[in-house]
């Protein structure tokens, strides 16, 4: 039994159709990546699982319990986090708050009863956002929000986390300090599934990936491999009408 397992899951948005027979699955502490162009349909993936996204047909499952059928607000209790592409951190409040509204609105129900420890796990996880601790979220630089929407994801203590392009838009040193982050969150057993448009940043953290175009699967299987093919880096690139 697969920790997440996506089955012929077709989406729409407004009516338009958006993804169209996904089959896709995590391990338990896999690390899995779904790579795609921007609008390839990640996102609405991503969206569906956490019930953000109603789903017009397929099945979700996650320990073996369909997701489809709970409110969204029940999704991060079963124990998946999710950093959205757009991070959605709370304004007006503090990085040290925004991990912790998490733990106040949903802890009892993951079983958190040390708010206080778990905090402090995450920043000793992401050390540079120690000096930011009390600065409020819409005063950090890119690469600091990225982290403190991945740090809030976390707050819940996942088994799965889902992060939304988590490289996407920085410099190449903040690149290089988030995957070693991820390889970290990887380390202590949590699933990770990972959105990315940029295919080349994947095969060093990830098991296996996916390809994702115009909402459907195309390839999957060794990321190494796919990122040297030839046919998919035509179509990564928009040229493989």
């Amino acid at each position: 039994m697969s920790l997440l397992e996506l089955s012929k899951v077709n989406a729409s948005i407004a009516g338009f159709d958006i993804t169209h027979d996904i089959d896709l699955h995590v391990e338990a502490g896999e690390a899995v990546a779904l790579v795609g162009r921007n609008g390839a349909g990640k996102t609405t993936t991503f969206r569906s699982i956490m019930g953000l996204n109603t789903i017009d047909s397929g099945s979700i499952r996650f320990k073996d319990e369909e997701l489809t059928e709970l409110r969204p607000e029940l999704i991060p209790r079963r124990g998946i986090g999710y950093q959205p592409e757009n991070r959605d951190l709370f304004t007006g409040m503090t990085v040290d708050e925004n991990f912790r509204l998490p733990i106040w609105t949903s802890g009892e129900a993951r079983g958190i009863d040390d708010e206080d420890a778990v905090v402090e796990d995450i920043f000793e996880l992401f050390e540079e956002l120690r000096d930011r601790r009390h600065a409020n979220v819409e005063n950090l630089s890119g690469g600091q929000g990225k982290m403190t929407a991945i740090g809030r994801a976390m707050a819940l203590q996942p088994d799965l986390l889902l992060l939304d392009e988590p490289l996407e838009g920085l410099a190449p040193v903040v690149v290089e300090n988030l995957k070693r982050y991820i390889h970290e969150i990887i380390e202590r057993d949590i699933a990770v599934l990972i959105a990315e448009s940029n295919a080349s940043h994947v095969p060093e953290i990830v098991d296996r990936m996916y390809v994702i175009e115009r909402g459907e699967i195309v390839a999957d299987g060794d990321p190494e491999d796919l990122v040297e093919d030839q046919e998919i880096q035509m179509l990564m690139q928009g040229s493989g009408e």
